[in-house]
C-alpha cells in the first residue's frame, strides 16, 4: 500500500486453505482475515481500510472485498471467471480480468453490476492504474507476440467507469510484462525477458 503495508502469502505453492495476515515493519504477523479460505491476489485499498481479494470455490474463482474494521466480506462477481483485483486510484472501481472475455470492471462498494471494460478474446490484465486514474495499464498475452503491454484511456462519470481504445504501449517478440505507472504519472516500470531473466 501507499502507508507500506505488505500483505503476503507464505509457503509453498499448491493447495490448501490460508489466512490473510498483516506484517508490521518489524516483520511481526497479525491476522487480518483469520477464517481460512482458497485466497489469492489481495490487493489493499488505497486508503487502507479495504482488501479485494480473490477467493476460489469449486472451479470458479469471484473477487470479494473485506472491510477489516467491520470484519465483513462483500461479494463483487458471481460468473466464477474473475480475478486479478485492481483498485482505481480513488477507490471506487476494481477492475480485473473477466477470463475468455478480455477485462471488466465493477464498483467496489458492492452497488452496481460488472460491466465490461475491454472485450477480448486474448488474456488481459489489468496492472496500473496511473495516479489520476485516465489511463489503465495492462499486460495481454498474444499468441503471435507471447506478452505485451497496452494502456486503455479511461473516462469516469456517474454511470461508471469506461475504457476508451487500447492503444499498443510495448509489443516485440520478448515477454513484457507487469506495467507499472510510477507515483507522478510520467514513468513506466516493466518486465522483459529481451535481455535475460
Amino acid at each position: 500500500s501507499q502507508a507500506g503495508t505488505l500483505i503476503y502469502r507464505s509457503g509453498g505453492a499448491g493447495g490448501g486453505l490460508l489466512t490473510v495476515a498483516w506484517l508490521d515493519g518489524v516483520g511481526k504477523a497479525q491476522p487480518l482475515l483469520a477464517k481460512p479460505g482458497n485466497y489469492g491476489r489481495p490487493g489493499m485499498s488505497p486508503d487502507g481500510q479495504r482488501l479485494a481479494i480473490e477467493v476460489s470455490e469449486g472451479s470458479g474463482t469471484d473477487i470479494w472485498v473485506y472491510d477489516w474494521q467491520r470484519d465483513t466480506m462483500t461479494r463483487l462477481t458471481f460468473t466464477g471467471n474473475a480475478n486479478g483485483p485492481l483498485w482505481s486510484p480513488d477507490g471506487r472501481y476494481i477492475a480485473f480480468r473477466a477470463v475468455g472475455e478480455g477485462m471488466s470492471v465493477t464498483r467496489s462498494d458492492g452497488s452496481g453490476k460488472p460491466q465490461p471494460l475491454t472485450q477480448s478474446k486474448n488474456t488481459q490484465y489489468p496492472w496500473s492504474f496511473m495516479p489520476d486514474g485516465k489511463r489503465l495499464a495492462i499486460q495481454e498475452q498474444d499468441s503471435k507476440t507471447s506478452r505485451d503491454l497496452w494502456t486503455v484511456p479511461l473516462e469516469s462519470d456517474n454511470a461508471g467507469l469506461r475504457a476508451g481504445k487500447p492503444e499498443v504501449f510495448l509489443q516485440t517478440p520478448a515477454y513484457e510484462r507487469t506495467p507499472s505507472f510510477s507515483p507522478d504519472g510520467r514513468w513506466m516500470a516493466y518486465g522483459s525477458d529481451e535481455s535475460g531473466t
